[in-house]
C-alpha cells in the first residue's frame, strides 16, 4: 500500500508518497492547480507505479482548494481521504520537534499520517446537498453584512437622534428604513410635513403607521440631544446604509427561496417538520451533516459539529466542564443552537428539556445546548428514515438515538 500526502494551497500542491513501512516511494514534488499540472501529477504517478485500488491519496480540508484535486483523483479511481486540519497540526508536534514547516515537509508529514491513521476514503457529496451548503453559507455572509449595516446606522443614530430608538417595532423596519432614507436627522424631520411624514410611513408598512406616528416623530425631534454638527453627512451616509441593507436584504429574500427549492430534493426536507425549523435553518443544518449515513450515531454527529464535551483524564481523575470542544463546523454548530431556541419555544418535547435544566439552576446557554444536542439526535434520524418528526418518536425509529445524544 502506498500513502500520498499532498499539501494543497492556491496555486500549486506539493506530494509525497511513503509505503506501508515508511520508506519514500516518490520524494516531495510541486505541480500547478491546472490542467497541466494534473498532467504532470498523472505522469509522475504512472512513472512511481503507483495505481488505483493499492494507495490512498490524503489532503487537508483547505478551503475549497483541494476540491478540483480531488475530483481529478476520485476520476481516475484513486481513493482519497480530506482531513481536518486540527488533526494534521496536532500529528505535526509528533512528527517532528523541529520548528521548520515547509510544503515539502508538509507532504511527506501528511503521507506519514495517512500511513498512521490509515484513513477511510472520503467521498463528495451529491450535488443538490453541495448546492445547498454552498448557498446557505452564502446566505449566513449576507446576514452577517445585513447586522455590520444596521450596526454602524445604530452608531450614527445614537450621535444624530438617540430619541429613534424605541419609536418602530423591530430592528429597522420598514417603516424606519423609510423614513432614514428621506429624514433621518431631527432638522430634516422638523423640516419635512407631517403628511409627507405620514405617507412615507403608511406606503412603507402597509398602513401600520400613518399620521400618529408622523406626530410622534415630529414631538421627538423637538425634544431631541442630537448632535447637529456634521449632521448632514451622516444623514447622507444613513441613506446610503439603508439602501445598501434593502439591497441585501433582498438578496436574502431571494436566496432563501432558492434554498427551499434546493431543500426539497434532499433529506433535509423532513427537518422542516420539527416545530420551529425554517427553510433557512433546514438548509443549513442538511446542508453541514451532508449524508447523514456517514455518521454511525449522534454522538459523532456531535463531534463532527464540535458540541462534544471537553474531557479531561489523567489516572484515576476524569475532569470536564462541560464546555463544548468547538472543534468541528461552526455553521452546523451555530445552525442547531439557532433551531433549538426555536424547538424549545414550539414543542413540548424540547421545551421539558430545557426546562429542566432551568430548574436545575444551569445558565440559558447550557440549557439551551442540551436542546441542541437532543434536536441532533432527532435530525440526524429524521434524515436517516426519511419521516416526518413526531412528538412520540415512533416504533421503529433507531433504538437508543435521543438517549445518546442526551448523554
Amino acid at each position: 500500500m502506498v500513502y500520498v500526502g499532498i499539501d494543497v494551497a492556491k496555486r500549486s500542491h506539493v506530494l509525497s508518497a511513503v509505503g506501508a513501512d515508511g520508506e519514500t516511494v516518490v520524494g516531495s514534488f510541486k505541480f500547478a492547480n491546472t490542467e497541466a499540472g494534473f498532467k504532470k501529477l498523472a505522469d509522475r504517478l504512472a512513472k512511481a507505479g503507483i495505481e488505483p485500488g493499492s494507495s490512498l491519496f490524503c489532503m487537508e480540508a483547505t478551503g475549497h482548494y483541494w476540491v478540483a484535486l480531488f475530483d481529478f483523483l476520485s476520476s481516475r479511481g484513486f481513493d482519497a481521504a480530506v482531513v481536518n486540519p486540527i488533526q494534521t497540526d496536532a500529528f505535526r508536534d509528533v512528527w517532528t520537534i523541529r520548528r521548520v514547516k515547509t510544503d515539502a515537509l508538509d507532504a511527506a508529514m501528511i503521507a506519514d499520517l495517512a500511513r498512521y491513521k490509515r484513513y477511510e476514503p472520503s467521498a463528495l457529496g451529491d450535488e443538490a446537498t453541495d448546492e445547498l451548503r454552498a448557498l446557505a453559507r452564502y446566505r449566513m455572509s449576507l446576514v452577517e453584512r445585513s447586522t455590520m449595516l444596521k450596526n454602524r446606522a445604530t452608531a450614527i443614530l445614537d450621535r444624530v437622534f438617540p430619541e429613534l430608538d424605541g419609536l418602530f417595532a423591530g430592528s429597522f423596519s420598514p417603516a424606519q428604513r423609510a423614513l432614514l432614507r428621506h429624514a433621518a436627522t431631527p432638522r430634516q424631520v422638523l423640516a419635512t410635513d407631517v403628511r409627507t411624514l405620514a405617507r412615507i410611513l403608511s406606503e412603507a408598512s402597509n398602513g401600520h403607521c400613518g399620521r400618529a406616528k408622523a406626530e410622534q416623530l415630529k414631538a421627538a425631534a423637538r425634544a431631541s440631544v442630537g448632535v447637529g454638527f456634521g449632521s448632514g453627512t451622516l444623514a447622507f451616509e444613513l441613506r446610503m446604509l439603508m439602501e445598501e441593507l434593502d439591497f441585501v436584504r433582498g438578496q436574502i429574500d431571494e436566496v432563501e427561496a432558492e434554498l427551499a427549492r434546493l431543500l426539497d430534493a434532499t433529506a433535509g426536507r423532513w427537518l422542516l417538520t420539527v416545530p420551529g425549523i425554517g427553510p433557512a435553518l433546514a438548509a443549513t443544518i442538511a446542508g453541514e451533516i451532508g449524508d447523514a449515513n456517514r455518521f454511525a450515531g449522534p454522538g459523532q454527529l456531535m463531534a463532527y459539529a464540535g458540541m462534544d464535551p471537553t474531557r479531561s483524564e489523567s489516572g484515576e481523575t476524569v475532569a470536564s466542564d462541560g464546555s463544548m470542544s468547538k472543534r468541528g463546523s461552526a455553521a452546523l454548530r451555530w445552525a442547531l443552537m439557532q433551531a433549538a431556541d426555536c424547538a424549545r419555544r414550539y414543542d413540548p418535547y424540547f421545551g421539558e428539556c430545557y426546562a429542566k435544566k432551568k430548574s436545575e439552576g444551569k445558565h440559558h446557554y447550557v440549557a439551551l445546548s442540551c436542546v441542541a444536542r437532543k434536536l441532533m439526535g432527532v435530525c440526524l434520524a429524521l434524515m436517516k428514515e426519511g419521516r416526518p418528526y413526531e412528538p412520540a418518536p415512533p416504533a421503529h425509529h433507531m433504538p437508543g438515538h435521543l438517549k445518546e445524544a442526551d448523554s
